[in-house]
C-alpha cells in the first residue's frame, strides 16, 4: 500500500507469458492414418520434418529437421528417446516401448525400399507390388504407435489439437486417392 492516501490504486502489471509450442508435432489418429495411407507413405517425410522442427524450437538444439526427415531411419530412435525423456522428466507415463517401435519403423522402411527397388526392376511382378501395397497400412500403424508417444510427450495423447483436416490435407487426400485407384487398376490389368 502507498503512503499517499490520495494516490490512484496501482495494479501490479505482469506481462502475459507467450504460449509455448509443444515439443513435438501433434496429430490425431484418423488424420495421421488417412494422410499416411493416401499419400503412399510420403506423409512420413512431412511427419518427421514437423517433429524435428517442433523439437528444435522447443529445445533450442541446433539440428537440421529436413535432413533428419529424409534420413529418418537414422534418427527415429533419437526422436522417440527425446519424447520418452520428456515424459519421464514430467513424471508422466506412457507405455509405448519406444526402442522397439523405432526398430520396427527402421525395418519397415528398409523392407519397403527393397520392395520398391524390386518393383522398379519388374522383379516378382505383381506379387512384389501387392506386398508393397500390403505393407503400407502396416507401416502406417507402426508409425502411428510412435506418434502416440510423441503426442503424449506433447501433452495431447489423442491429438485433438490437430484433428481437423485442412484444405491442403484434402488436396493430398484427393490426389492420393486417385493415385491409389490408378495403382489398383494397374495391378488388375
Amino acid at each position: 500500500m502507498s503512503e499517499n492516501l490520495y494516490a490512484a490504486p496501482q495494479a501490479e502489471l505482469i506481462a502475459p507469458q507467450p504460449e509455448t509450442a509443444p515439443p513435438f508435432y501433434v496429430v490425431s489418429k484418423a488424420k495421421f492414418l488417412t494422410l499416411y495411407i493416401l499419400t503412399f507413405g510420403i506423409y512420413r517425410l512431412y511427419w518427421a520434418y514437423k517433429n524435428w522442427h517442433q523439437f528444435r524450437h522447443a529445445s533450442g538444439h541446433e539440428l537440421w529437421p529436413i535432413a533428419r526427415a529424409f534420413f529418418s531411419i537414422f534418427f527415429i530412435h533419437a526422436l522417440y528417446r527425446e519424447a520418452d525423456a520428456i515424459l519421464q522428466r514430467d513424471g508422466r507415463s506412457h507405455d509405448w516401448r519406444h526402442d522397439e517401435l523405432a526398430t520396427l519403423f527402421v525395418g519397415g522402411v528398409i523392407v519397403t525400399s527393397v520392395l520398391d527397388a524390386l518393383s522398379r526392376q519388374n522383379i516378382g511382378y505383381p506379387l512384389i507390388d501387392i506386398a508393397g501395397m500390403a505393407l503400407l497400412p502396416v507401416m502406417a500403424w507402426v508409425t502411428w504407435l510412435g506418434q502416440r508417444g510423441l503426442n503424449a510427450a506433447a501433452g495431447d495423447t489423442e491429438g485433438r489439437s490437430n484433428a481437423r483436416f485442412t484444405a491442403l490435407d484434402y488436396l493430398f487426400i484427393v490426389l492420393g486417392a486417385l493415385l491409389l485407384a490408378l495403382a489398383c487398376a494397374g495391378l488388375l490389368i
